[in-house]
């Protein structure tokens, strides 16, 4: 991996307030994304993530054309993901394709953040880094492992390398084997807080095992959690409803 001195992070307000909520549209057709927009929005989530890989036969006229509605329909902030298929995603499409659609999405104007994993080959995604910056939209630079959770000197590896993109929000999402596996995770989100004190942090453990971490995350330095709205896009994703309970009871509010 490359470290992309060329796009430092951001000197701006935070993209995330802290602790924030997102909550996932996963819709098949363009016609059930418009069609749950609305009702996503009535439960006031901090942002609503479009994956876009979910959709089948979608082209970046079409991706820009609809997150321009959903920008139109709904107040609450837009994320825009087209996660790759070997961390989970849902569309076999190649990298040039989905960077078409990536960059469509910038295109809209209707977005907030633009996520794009690590894994991403360097010189597309120093593409999507550098259009982002062009247009003030944040970025989100991830990196999925639904098999396992890496040792920590690795997880520490693999935080240094997601800091070393340029990318505003890191974000690392892992599956636990192990009940050490979480604990961890949320070591190295410490850790990652006081290391790069400019970025943001998104971390949590996925499945039963790792459920926790997407409650407790907070406290870390992990500024967003992923909860259902209506259909999750991840293993042991939480309802909002059962988030924003925890939080008031655990008086993890905004900061």
């Amino acid at each position: 991996m490359s470290n992309n001195s060329n796009f430092p992070a951001q000197h701006q307000p935070p993209f995330l307030k802290h602790p924030s909520i997102c909550v996932p549209l996963v819709a098949r057709s363009q016609a059930e994304a418009i069609e749950q927009i609305g009702r996503l929005a009535a439960k006031q989530p901090d942002l609503i993530e479009v994956r876009l890989d979910y959709l089948p036969d979608l082209t970046p006229p079409l991706a820009q054309a609809l997150l321009q509605e959903l920008h139109r329909l709904c107040p609450v902030p837009l994320l825009a993901t087209f996660r790759r298929q070997e961390e989970g995603g849902a569309s076999p499409l190649d990298e040039p394709a989905r960077l078409g659609i990536l960059e469509a999405a910038l295109a809209s104007g209707a977005i907030h953040l633009l996520d794009i994993e690590l894994r991403t080959s360097p010189a597309l995604r120093d593409r999507l880094l550098q259009a982002a910056r062009q247009q003030g939209v944040g970025t989100i630079i991830s990196y999925h492992d639904f098999e396992k959770t890496p040792p920590l000197p690795v997880l520490r590896e693999l935080m240094q390398e997601l800091a070393a993109s340029g990318a505003d929000i890191l974000k690392l999402a892992v599956f636990p084997l192990e009940p050490l596996d979480p604990v961890n995770l949320l070591t190295v989100t410490y850790e990652a807080r006081a290391n790069w004190p400019n970025r943001q942090l998104i971390t949590m453990a996925m499945g039963g095992l790792g459920g926790f971490t997407r409650l407790a995350g907070p406290f870390y330095g992990s500024s967003l959690t992923f909860a259902v709205g209506e259909k999750s896009s991840a293993p042991g994703q939480p309802d909002i409803d059962t988030v924003r309970k925890l939080w008031q009871n655990w008086a993890i509010s905004p900061e």
